[in-house]
């Protein structure tokens, strides 16, 4: 009887090729069907979370912090999705376009080839810097999170990607709806369950990973 090695030589020798296991592609970033979100990660993982934030909110910056890296290595592991949608009700209250260009710069870094983890890299990054940053400073922070060169250079020439006032209209109507009691930002909210979820614990994710 051939004995294992024997056929596997045999197999190099007459040009049989042993393939390796495919490795399964990260999950990327695309606009939500209404163009008004940004999903990021698989729109068949087990936990999908909407989440509502400002780029200029001080409580959305303290989110990010506690839970962004959290986020990123569940959105690394196919786990969790989240479909981020952008507002932009500050700047009226602080007399700037900030909120407007930061997000502007969010959504044009939808893009398959931006995976879920390297888009919420670009987020942490953006609430840890804070400020008001220009195109070139976006850019900068894109580039320096990984994202993919020409998602960096849309950004860089301040690419429209969504008119920020309807972005902002809109995302607030789905605010009301999925919080209405308390529709502030950050505001996360289950889609499974369509419930806001308690995100002041530490492990409030895990948590909701191992429920599924």
């Amino acid at each position: 009887m051939r004995s294992w090695l024997g056929t596997l030589v045999a197999l190099v020798t007459f040009g049989v090729a042993l393939a390796a296991p495919a490795m399964a592609e990260p999950p990327g970033t695309t606009r939500a069907p209404d163009h008004f979100g940004v999903l990021a990660g698989s729109a068949d993982a087990p936990v999908q979370l909407e989440l509502f934030c400002d780029p200029q909110c001080s409580e959305c910056a303290k989110f990010v912090a506690d839970s962004g890296g959290e986020l990123s290595r569940h959105l690394a592991a196919s786990d969790v999705a989240v479909t981020y949608r952008w507002m932009t009700f500050l700047d009226a209250r602080r007399g700037n376009d900030t909120s407007a260009r930061v997000g502007n710069a969010l959504m044009a870094a939808a893009d398959p080839a931006t995976s879920a983890s390297t888009y919420q890299t670009f987020v942490n990054e953006l609430y840890r810097k804070g400020g008001t940053p220009n195109l070139e400073e976006i850019a900068t922070t894109a580039r320096d999170s990984g994202l993919p060169a020409h998602v960096v250079d849309r950004i860089a020439a301040g690419e429209f990607a969504v008119d920020p006032t309807s972005m902002n209209a809109f995302n607030r109507v789905q605010l009301l709806a999925a919080n209405p009691e308390s529709p502030g930002t950050p505001t996360v909210y289950d889609l499974g369950t369509r419930t806001v979820v308690d995100t002041d614990e530490a492990g409030w994710l895990d948590r909701l990973v191992e429920q599924r």
